[in-house]
């Protein structure tokens, strides 16, 4: 009988031991909240495969003489995050040029046009490595620095043909297009 009596007191023991760690215990503290990104556009994930057609003012011979290089570069893209789904660019560098390819690497800044309406200004590096094809390799590594994914990581591979000798040693090759991607990932 001692221990049926005794029940209640130990159940309501228990129960207010339970309820007074709950309402005595200090409230939680949230643990800080993480900085949001400066910009909700600051993310983006574009990649696109396309083509690149340089154009050579006047054509390229196999002596170096002044040249203006017009690049142009059209691409579909797929983005997750920004809805980009084409986009262009058009460059210009002028210098000594001929068939004889340099190999020397150069820096350089471009402005991709997106379907979006909206813009991103990349400054890149670029090296060259001929293969073993006679295909020229470009691989421009820099950054975006204006526009759609300031600050993301840019990536452009161009793959040129092998340079038509016949027309290097006649009227000179006025135009190389070979097929390129693109990605900006931040």
């Amino acid at each position: 009988m001692e221990i049926r009596r005794r029940w209640p007191t130990v159940l309501g023991a228990a129960l207010l031991l339970v309820f007074s760690v709950f309402v005595a215990a200090p409230p939680a503290q949230a643990a800080p909240a993480q900085a949001a990104p400066a910009r909700a556009d600051a993310l983006v994930d574009v990649v696109c495969t396309g083509n690149e057609t340089s154009t050579y003012t006047p054509p390229l011979t196999n002596t170096p003489q002044p040249t203006t290089v017009q690049s142009s570069e059209n691409y579909s893209c797929t983005s997750l995050l920004t809805g980009v789904s084409s986009g262009t660019s058009t460059t210009t560098i002028s210098g000594s040029y001929s068939c004889v390819i340099s190999l020397q690497p150069f820096s350089a800044t471009s402005t991709y046009h997106w379907n979006t309406g909206q813009t991103s200004t990349a400054e890149y590096d670029v090296t060259l490595v001929r293969a073993a094809n006679n295909t020229t390799v470009v691989t421009a590594v820099g950054t975006v620095t204006a526009g759609l994914g300031q600050g993301a990581a840019f990536t452009n591979v161009i793959v040129k043909p092998a340079l038509n000798l016949t027309a290097c040693a006649s009227g000179g090759l006025a135009q190389l297009t070979g097929p390129a991607t693109l990605t900006l990932l931040l």
